[in-house]
């Protein structure tokens, strides 16, 4: 068909004759695009965002109440969950949503205080009367110490943890062996962490 064409401009034009044909041209490797809506916000853009947030904002009233263990009001809450979801700009629900199913944290509290820790002077407050108890020997009162360390750092902590390092340092068989003779101490400490987390809300975004 191209043939043809090129050899058209060469006829006479008195014989040239109109020539109808039912050629088409056939052009090949076109396809529908798909339009595919690529995220702003990437899960690690936006984690990292909210890192530098919370620790921008530790006098923010909400995250205060949470570093002083207090619990939050569900207008708290509400006000919590926009702020974060406001900083994944259109897609901020969605990346929360993944952020914290990423995290493992039971709920929107918990990720936020693992974050920015606890207050020492509060975690010291909850612990005094062990760090006050004579009866406890020196490895005893650091088991007690450490764990206030990890509240001030980490925010929470599991009970689990306090078989693990650094805690099994102090004895191999665990809390239970290094208050052996002492059960209703280590009780009451594991009783005690269990209030510290119990102003976590077990709601999530």
């Amino acid at each position: 068909m191209t043939h043809q064409r090129v050899l058209v401009p060469f006829l006479e034009k008195k014989t040239r004759k109109i020539v109808y044909t039912s050629f088409k041209d056939k052009v090949l490797g076109i396809r529908d695009s798909v339009f595919i809506a690529m995220p702003k916000m990437t899960g690690v853009q936006y984690e990292k965002k909210v890192r530098e947030y919370l620790r921008n904002h530790l006098d923010h009233l909400v995250i205060h109440r949470l570093r002083s263990n207090q619990p939050l009001t569900e207008t708290d809450l509400q006000g919590l969950e926009q702020t974060l979801t406001e900083i994944g700009e259109e897609d901020g629900q969605t990346l929360l949503d993944g952020l914290l199913t990423h995290s493992g944290a039971p709920s929107l509290t918990w990720f936020v205080r693992s974050l920015v820790g606890m207050d020492r002077t509060v975690a010291q407050s909850a612990f005094a009367r062990f760090l006050s108890d004579r009866s406890l020997t020196p490895y005893q009162i650091r088991f007690v110490e450490m764990v206030i360390d990890q509240l001030t750092a980490c925010g929470v902590m599991a009970a689990s943890a306090l078989y693990e390092p650094p805690f099994s340092n102090l004895h191999a068989g665990g809390p239970d062996a290094l208050f052996d003779g002492k059960e209703k101490v280590i009780e009451d400490i594991f009783n005690t962490l269990n209030l510290v987390h119990s102003s976590l809300s077990s709601r999530t975004a």
